[in-house]
Order: structure tokens, then C-alpha cells, then sequence
């Protein structure tokens, strides 16, 4: 899948319709995927819910 199908997956599996992000243009395998989908989650979780592990 290309960055726009990436972006658009995203933005409905995370239920953020308005997510805006600069993703890489170059074709993503569903592992690649899976990662930025893991990396963004805990991004959120460490910086904007500030949770503590």
C-alpha cells in the first residue's frame, strides 16, 4: 500500500478522522504498517496522555 492508503487505514483504525502526518512516499507492507499503527499509539500514550509505565 502507497502512504495515502497508510494515511487513510490510520485514520480509521484510530478513529482520528483529521490525523495529518508526513509518511515516506514508498510502498508499506502490512509490518510496516503495524509498526507506525504501534509507534503512533505509544507516541500518544507517552506525550499527550503522559502516561507513566
Amino acid at each position: 500500500m502507497d502512504a495515502i492508503d497508510v494515511l487513510d487505514r490510520l485514520k480509521e483504525e484510530l478513529n482520528v478522522p483529521f490525523l495529518q502526518i508526513k509518511l515516506e512516499e514508498k510502498e508499506y507492507t502490512e509490518a510496516d504498517y503495524q509498526q507506525l499503527k504501534t509507534d503512533l499509539v505509544q507516541y500518544f500514550d507517552d506525550y499527550v496522555r503522559n502516561v507513566e509505565n
